[in-house]
């Protein structure tokens, strides 16, 4: 600008010589009148209600202001004056840009008389359920046939979606006859090599945003593969890269730690499964189901997750096991409690316990134990019962009554494939009422984003 340059010019001019991503908006005292923006890899949105602009990383700041939205891409700048905005190039030569709609729904951001919205998004699953279930059946037997075709299948995601990524492949491998690999998004990298035109890759992002997915997505699409997406938010990068689309329908999540959309995400996968076998309306009768035992499962249990969460907040360890499809929910269930209530917590198989962990119980050690009465029952309890002996105080969430148990989670018996959508949600509530009786805001986690929008 000392050059001569407007604000503008400089933006455009300065932005190639930045590394890594970003997405950001410039001001200037010699030209106060403007806003200049523009993004690499990070989201930057335009909102636009009349002669009123909005600019931010998330179309939520400004929703209940206006649902018209305009998304940057790559190396596109904004630039924002009172009454206008103009959209340029990396050259800086004019861009015509349209306007999408948000759909309203995503500008509700009430409470709905909770203290918390992580509290209303829990206890609003068996409802969430219902909606993610609204998916086009043709959409996901063609997705299916895809996923069978491929010579490889690769799922890629970070946290909680990755752990509902696991229960995925297992779904896969169970309903379809079909493996498939879960690389977490920020190793994702480090096994490019192996994908060509015959991969297919599985994104799953509840923002759409989140950068170490939408980095691997793009060096999978650049070496040919085909991309399919589970997104809950609306008009995001991670869609616009992609092939497919599969919406969660599941609505804004306000709070930082996933929970509905996690729920929403698990629902996914069992219906893609089942459309490998010709049979999403079999698998979306089962979840219609499952929406009032969902309900069922949380009065059950909440006075029970009060008391233990007072029992045991002074406590700084816990440790989550499981076996075959509920391992991911073991490691859901200890990143839920960590994240919100900051108390140390691990999830793992069951049978891996005795190799290493099992030396760090003693005496009141919380294990939290998920042991439906499924094919990994016996084995589980027996993983249970070696912590119990060595002083563990033994939480269980089961269907079936044992009297190793010191607290008992109970779940509805239901088919083996279905425990995951019914073991998560008391753990959910148990993280939830944890990190309520330690004084923290389960909301507004300490060093957490909702978004992880940097490497």
């Amino acid at each position: 600008m000392k050059d001569g340059l407007s604000l503008e010019q400089a933006v455009i001019k300065i932005a190639p010589r930045l590394d890594g991503s970003y997405a950001f908006l410039a001001t200037s005292v010699d030209d106060p009148g403007k806003i200049i923006g523009t993004r690499r890899n990070n989201p930057l949105v335009i909102g636009i209600d009349d002669a009123d602009y909005y600019a931010s990383s998330d179309a939520l700041a400004f929703a209940t202001y206006t649902n018209q939205v305009i998304s940057l891409e790559d190396n596109e700048v904004a630039a924002l004056e009172a009454g206008s905005v103009e959209f340029l190039d990396a050259e800086g030569n004019k861009l015509a840009k349209q306007a999408r709609t948000l759909d309203q729904s995503w500008a509700k951001s009430d409470k709905e008389g909770y203290q918390y919205f992580m509290l209303k998004e829990i206890m609003e699953q068996a409802q969430v359920l219902g909606r993610t279930l609204h998916q086009d059946a043709k959409a996901f037997t063609d997705i299916a046939l895809d996923i069978l075709r491929a010579r490889q299948v690769i799922i890629t995601a970070c946290g909680s979606s990755r752990y509902a990524a696991l229960v995925g492949r297992y779904l896969f491998s169970r309903v379809g006859k079909r493996f498939c690999d879960v690389v977490m998004a920020s190793e994702f990298g480090y096994f490019a090599d192996s994908v060509d035109k015959n991969t297919v890759v599985i994104a799953v992002s509840q923002s759409g945003e989140t950068a170490d997915v939408v980095e691997g997505v793009k060096a999978a699409r650049d070496a040919g593969a085909q991309v399919i997406s589970i997104i809950n938010r609306p008009n995001s990068i991670l869609a616009d890269l992609s092939h497919q689309v599969i919406y969660l329908n599941c609505g804004p999540e306000i709070a930082v730690a996933a929970t509905k959309s996690f729920l929403s995400q698990l629902a996914i996968f069992y219906l893609l499964s089942f459309s490998m076998v010709n049979g999403f309306d079999e698998a979306a009768a089962k979840l219609t189901e499952l929406s009032t035992t969902i309900t069922g499962v949380l009065d059950w249990n909440k006075s029970e997750m009060i008391r233990l969460s007072q029992e045991l907040k002074g406590k700084h360890d816990f440790y989550y096991i499981a076996r075959g499809i509920n391992f991911a929910i073991a490691s859901e269930g200890a990143l839920k409690l960590k994240e919100i209530s900051y108390i140390h917590a691990e999830g793992m198989p069951a049978g891996e316990l005795k190799h290493g962990t099992l030396a760090l119980i003693e005496p009141g050690t919380p294990v939290v134990v998920i042991c439906p009465a499924d094919y990994t029952f016996a084995e589980t309890i027996n993983n249970a019962m070696e912590a119990k002996a060595r002083g563990a105080y033994m939480i269980a969430v089961s269907d079936r009554a044992s009297d190793i148990y010191d607290s008992w989670i109970r779940i509805p018996e239901v088919d083996e494939l279905l425990y995951p959508l019914v073991a998560v949600v008391p753990l959910h509530l148990l993280a939830y009422y944890a990190a309520i009786s330690r004084g923290c805001d389960p909301d507004k986690p300490r060093n957490l984003a909702k978004s992880v929008t940097v490497k």
